[in-house]
């Protein structure tokens, strides 16, 4: 069962592969529908560490989410990915629509991390804006229109605010007693923009942009630990998009909700070193039990509290 559902989940594979791929490794030809059963058999084990891995994510002192469409059998749907550093939590709504969010994250104190989705500004938490999301979308309207005087000057400002910050980063890591400087350049770019007298219709997009985001473009510079990027779920979201090329359009809600709950199993061992079909074949099925095969102690893994250092026997040198 093990072999199947790594085969298919962790590898692409789609089950009538891994079944032969069963058959010609080991000499085991099994009846139909086996693999599919075993899929089910092994998410219902894994419910109750699916929702350690929300509970411990939702906890931490930081939390990165990200989205992406899904075709199902009848419907149009999205999947969400949550994430910590060190764990990941997939899930599905059959709209875009945010307003679950609101309940979702109403015991979450930390920093969240996103894009632009107009669905994270109503939450009630601190939030980092992801910054190389914006760069992209700079650079891409600038190489599309190169003679854009006034766009090109505003991303070569921004792009001065940001090296000066990174290369503080790059030296002594997201630590907050490093970065605070940074910030009253950083506010002041924000008011220059907000005065300027633009008439570039791009130059005012991103005018309105920086408007609307505000501090939230900058509040990792005051925190400990927070990256200015959201890697971690965009990293987390392309796992599924590279598992849907194959499926899209197949998925019932059931399958699809089989497929996440193991999933965040999956990307979880992956974000800790652990070996995924090492740790099936434990049949272990507990948080503590997971983070033990990572090597670690429940206080190296229960999450930091926001005023906690992440990095706090690490150089500063090596703590980005």
């Amino acid at each position: 069962m093990s072999w199947l559902v790594y085969c298919n989940v962790s590898c692409g594979m789609n089950m009538l592969r891994a079944e032969r791929s069963l058959a010609e490794l080991f000499g085991l030809s099994l009846p139909d529908s086996v693999g599919y059963r075993s899929k089910k058999y092994l998410m219902s084990l894994y419910r109750s560490l699916n929702a350690e891995i929300l509970k411990s994510v939702l906890a931490g002192p930081i939390l990165h989410i990200d989205e992406t469409t899904v075709s199902l059998r009848k419907q149009r749907g999205y999947v969400w990915v949550l994430t910590s550093i060190d764990k990941a939590y997939y899930f599905y709504k059959p709209t875009r629509e945010g307003s679950f969010l609101q309940e979702l994250l109403a015991g979450f104190h930390g920093v969240l991390i996103s894009d632009f989705f107009t669905a994270y500004d109503s939450l009630n938490c601190e939030q980092q804006k992801c910054l190389v999301h914006l760069i992209r979308e700079i650079d891409d309207d600038l190489f599309r229109n190169p003679l854009d005087l006034e766009l090109k000057g505003l991303a070569q400002e921004f792009g001065v605010v940001l090296r000066t910050i990174i290369e503080t980063v790059d030296r002594r890591g997201l630590k907050s007693r490093f970065l605070r400087k940074h910030k009253r350049v950083a506010m002041r770019y924000l008011r220059s923009v907000a005065k300027a007298k633009y008439m570039s219709a791009l130059a005012i997009k991103y005018q309105k942009r920086f408007q609307k985001s505000g501090g939230k473009l900058f509040t990792f510079l005051e925190h400990d630990g927070v990256p200015w990027n959201n890697n971690n779920a965009e990293h987390a979201i392309k796992l599924f998009a590279k598992y849907r090329r194959n499926v899209d359009g197949y998925f019932t809600e059931r399958t699809l909700q089989e497929y996440l709950v193991l999933a965040t199993v999956f990307e979880t061992c992956a974000f800790n070193n652990v070996d995924v079909l090492k740790f099936m074949l434990t049949k272990e099925t507990t948080l503590e039990g997971l983070m033990m095969m990572a090597g670690r102690t429940s206080e190296d893994w229960l999450p930091l509290k926001p005023t906690q250092d992440p990095h706090p026997d690490v150089p500063d040198h090596l703590a980005s």
